[in-house]
């Protein structure tokens, strides 16, 4: 597929953008590459790192039997 710019150097992907954001980095002899990208906050960030966060999350995740189920019936609702 050929893709030309147009004015101010934009191009248009249309079918072939599988994702709303990219990284973009151009490689030697002038290869552009865009990769799919997400956003996150530096919060998130932080509490993907936790390795010790991310093991609870995995334990309770393979183990759904030891959740405990609360009562949330007297809970203000938004």
């Amino acid at each position: 597929m050929l893709v030309t710019t147009q004015g101010r150097g934009r191009v248009t992907l249309g079918a072939l953008a599988k994702a709303s954001q990219y990284m973009v980095h151009e490689e030697p002899g002038g290869i552009i590459v865009l990769e799919p990208a997400v956003v996150m906050s530096l919060t998130e960030k932080k509490l993907l790192e936790d390795a010790a966060f991310m093991a609870v999350i995995r334990d309770s995740r393979e183990h759904p039997e030891k959740m405990v189920k609360r009562d949330r019936s007297n809970s203000p609702r938004a």
